[in-house]
């Protein structure tokens, strides 16, 4: 077996040191995401990506090594966009709208339709029901940062006398907002869903977001305000 390997990396095309590590990561996802951390060997990985364990080892010392940057290419290049976008806001009942309508409406528009997008998110449930390593590092680069400006927003929101009298509190809103729409794409995910809501996606997209925003305790009235068919059309929403 260790022969074959042995043959297999001496026939692999060259590639560049940092094309190898890209294949190896490309490959290693496939696997994780079908057996998760503690279900997926060293051998496999190595044979997954057509290189031998020796190969394998010295673009990444170890499977916790090849884990964490596996992780971090999920992240790197759309989290740089995303933070800069947050960052151009500023913190106010119009925005909280804006950023609860743009979190339901990118995840349940094509972008759940896309693999890399679902294979990602089988990562994160494996990762919840096991050893967790996986979620929270998917967690601090990216939602922790839509969390952060939420809170800012929210806390504009009741600053305006735009909530009710006993909104969430802002340092938690946030994240019930987007483990709320986590857990409906969960549902969303397999090629048959759990739940058929049969609602078409514009309307299902509506109702999150207000569910989300009466939730968060905004008023019925700023909710009128500032998420209506107009508002939504002047800012390209729709």
């Amino acid at each position: 077996m260790r022969s074959a390997m042995k043959s297999a990396s001496k026939s692999l095309p060259k590639m560049s040191g940092e094309k190898r590590r890209a294949a190896i990561l490309r490959a290693a996802r496939r696997v994780f995401d079908g057996k998760g951390f503690h279900g997926t060997t060293t051998r496999e990985l190595a044979a997954a990506a057509g290189v031998s364990e020796a190969l394998l080892f010295k673009h990444f010392p170890s499977k916790q090594a090849l884990y964490a940057a596996m992780q971090l290419a999920c992240f790197r290049e759309e989290r740089a966009q995303v933070i800069e976008r947050l960052e151009a806001l500023e913190p106010s009942t119009a925005s909280l709208v804006l950023l609860v309508h743009l979190l339901a409406s990118h995840l349940f528009g094509e972008r759940l339709a896309n693999e890399e997008v679902r294979s990602f998110m089988r990562l994160m449930l494996r990762s919840v029901i096991d050893e967790g390593e996986f979620a929270r590092v998917a967690v601090r680069e990216g939602p922790a940062h839509w969390v952060r400006k939420a809170q800012a927003c929210l806390e504009a929101a009741v600053a305006a006398g735009d909530t009710v009298h006993d909104p969430a509190l802002p340092s938690l809103g946030g994240w019930f907002a987007h483990h709320l729409v986590a857990m409906i794409a969960i549902h969303l995910l397999p090629a048959e869903p759990i739940i058929d809501y049969r609602v078409p996606r514009k309307k299902f997209v509506e109702q999150i977001v207000c569910f989300i925003l009466r939730g968060m305790g905004l008023k019925p009235e700023a909710i009128d305000r500032y998420y209506n068919p107009e508002a939504r059309k002047r800012l390209s929403l729709d």
